[in-house]
């Protein structure tokens, strides 16, 4: 079962931030090798898709395209396995950074479930 690994504290942090708590207002705090951002999880379905919306970084009169990340998970009825697609609109415009670090990300959350 993957969705606890995507929509709470303990299991985002066991592969995905250095840091994440939730404060008082549902506003996900996450760090990343201490640079932090803000997000809400604006939808998600058990066992189906979380979706997280950040935060601008800094506040500005510049209009910002909305960042997020969007996990979905599609089982295999015939073989079991469960496929996971991930969607990512952010700022990064390194298309080889950004899959090294989504690499480096899937290879930690497999060493944690086992896959």
């Amino acid at each position: 079962m993957l969705y606890p690994y995507f929509s709470t504290v303990q299991g985002l942090s066991e592969w995905f931030v250095d840091k994440v708590w939730i404060d008082k207002d549902n506003i996900y705090h996450f760090e990343w090798q201490g640079e932090p951002l803000k997000a809400t999880m604006k939808i998600h379905k058990v066992n189906s898709f979380v979706k997280y919306e950040f935060f601008p970084k800094v506040d500005t009169e510049q209009k910002q395209a909305l960042n997020y990340v969007d996990f979905h998970f599609n089982p295999d009825e015939m073989t079991g396995e469960t496929y996971l697609k991930i969607t990512d609109f952010s700022e990064m415009n390194d298309e080889i950074e950004l899959n090294e670090m989504w690499d480096n990300f899937i290879a930690a959350l497999k060493e944690k479930v086992g896959g």
